[in-house]
């Protein structure tokens, strides 16, 4: 980790007593050639100094296998991209893109966004994008849920421009009702739907991503949110 970043950031575990939102940190083996990635790769690319020379910085929370974030950051090169991914998993599948084609607008880390949020300034982000997150769909996991109005209004709130916006996609119904619930009871966002077209149809430059593939596929609907930072 360089060292710009908080050193309280290294052993996140043992200094914050945070309920973990996201599932395992690796799955598969990672091969010879990836470990090459993350051993020789991902320190380039790992967020360190804050960049303020571009205007716009847009924010992925949970980027996956990285598919959104490097199709976006490769087609707006006025943009920084910056993304949190803990998954290993994903953060070498998103190095093996940077590997054939590097951006110098895309930046990552895989720490646990409620923290590493804090190295970023106030009133920084234009979007923050989070696309299919865990939904927990078990009752006594909702409180392992990312999205609630706490994490809203106390953690994305502050870093967000004014009339900044969060931009939220979910395939699961349980899931759809909580968040839109948690939005409703905050002050502090106003969400964007006029019409139920509104949070069904993506835009028409949308990067569809493995698992909204895979949701398609299985016959999950999913919805688009977008609040906008309500300022008073």
């Amino acid at each position: 980790m360089d060292k710009d970043i908080s050193p309280e950031l290294k052993n996140l575990d043992h200094k914050q007593k945070l309920i973990r939102s996201f599932g395992r940190v690796k799955s598969r083996k990672l091969s010879l050639h990836k470990n090459f990635l993350l051993e020789n790769f991902y320190q380039s690319y790992e967020i360190s100094k804050i960049d303020n020379a571009i205007s716009k910085n847009f924010l992925e929370i949970g980027f996956g296998f990285g598919d959104f974030i490097f199709a976006n950051a490769k087609q707006h090169s006025d943009v920084n991209f910056y993304g949190c991914e803990p998954h290993l998993n994903g953060i070498v599948n998103l190095l093996g893109m940077l590997e054939k084609e590097p951006l110098n607008n895309l930046k990552i880390t895989n720490q646990d966004i409620r923290i590493f949020i804090n190295n970023f300034p106030d009133h920084f982000f234009e979007k923050i994008f989070i696309l299919f997150p865990d939904p927990w769909p078990k009752y006594k996991h909702f409180k392992r849920r990312l999205i609630n109005k706490n994490f809203l209004e106390q953690i994305i709130y502050p870093k967000l421009k004014n009339n900044g916006k969060i931009i939220i996609a979910t395939d699961h119904d349980s899931y759809k009702t909580w968040i839109l619930s948690h939005i409703l009871k905050s002050s502090k966002f106003k969400w964007l739907a006029s019409s139920k077209k509104s949070w069904q149809n993506f835009p028409t430059d949308w990067i569809i991503t493995k698992y909204q593939k895979k949701a398609l596929l299985e016959g999950r609907e999913p919805i688009l949110i977008e609040i906008e930072k309500h300022d008073r």
